[in-house]
């Protein structure tokens, strides 16, 4: 979590930088450290040992998935708008993909923490990367 913490603290650095010197590579940089930092907070909720929380709590950890794969979809269609050039679109794909690697594995793991939790949770939350992985390729392959 600390090395999470210190991409996306500098990925704000570099996003506040580019507030007062807007420089494209400063917004992709920001993109890849943000999109990094995401990816080593889903290894370290892999790694947590979550609480057991209750069925209400629980469905506040199926929101938070819902907006983040709705996240992640979104920044997917708007990677393909063709604007920004191809690195600007692979660094908005790779934020996609990272968003809902992170968000798929909190709501997996405080799935697993309880016995009885449904079984098509837990298939939601380890499909929907794949789902955004799979989505960033056919968008890509029709675009070509």
């Amino acid at each position: 979590m600390f090395v999470a913490a210190a991409a996306s603290s500098l990925a704000l650095a570099l996003l506040t930088a580019n507030v007062f010197e807007p420089v494209g590579a400063l917004q992709i940089a920001a993109l890849w450290l943000l999109g990094g930092g995401l990816l080593f907070s889903w290894v370290a909720i892999l790694a947590w040992r979550i609480p057991v929380y209750e069925r209400r709590r629980l469905l506040g950890f199926a929101a938070l998935w819902l907006i983040g794969v709705g996240l992640s979809v979104w920044l997917v269609l708007l990677s393909m708008d063709g604007e920004g050039g191809l690195l600007w679109q692979r660094s908005t794909q790779w934020l996609a993909l990272t968003t809902s690697l992170a968000v798929g594995g909190l709501f997996l793991r405080a799935l697993l923490r309880v016995r009885m939790s449904p079984l098509v949770g837990r298939l939601l939350s380890l499909v929907s990367p794949i789902a955004i992985l799979a989505l960033i390729g056919i968008l890509t392959l029709a675009r070509a």
